[in-house]
């Protein structure tokens, strides 16, 4: 984890060594300095995370591929959904190349869309 500073959009770095992985990810968190509710000054603090990457190739057959993608599509699904008892159906569709498999997972949600207003006349 190391910090700069930028300064009207000039970064100060506080840091002086690059990164131990050979291959990482960086993620990047900026932070503006607010002097009153809606008053911010023109610098900011910037915290860097280095995630190591780690590469691992796995040969699926296309069935097992196939399964994969839906499960991890429907995980995916889920997570946004806040109240799984509305979900009224599900599909799925699938195709198959030479050598990937295309996934596509379909849930059908009924939510209240409508607001409630007063009229007046």
């Amino acid at each position: 984890m190391r910090y700069s500073v930028k300064i009207n959009n000039f970064p100060i770095n506080l840091y002086k060594t690059l990164s131990n992985f050979e291959k990482y990810d960086t993620i990047r968190e900026n932070k503006k300095v607010k002097l009153f509710s809606d008053f911010y000054l023109p610098l900011e603090i910037e915290k860097i995370i280095n995630y190591e990457v780690k590469e691992e190739e796995i040969t699926y057959t296309k069935e097992q591929a196939k399964e994969i993608g839906i499960e991890k599509a429907k995980q995916t699904l889920e997570e946004q959904i806040t109240n799984k008892e509305n979900i009224v159906g599900t599909y799925t569709n699938y195709e198959e190349t030479e050598d990937a498999v295309e996934v596509e997972v379909i849930y059908e949600v009924l939510e209240e869309i409508g607001t409630k207003e007063k009229l007046v006349f």
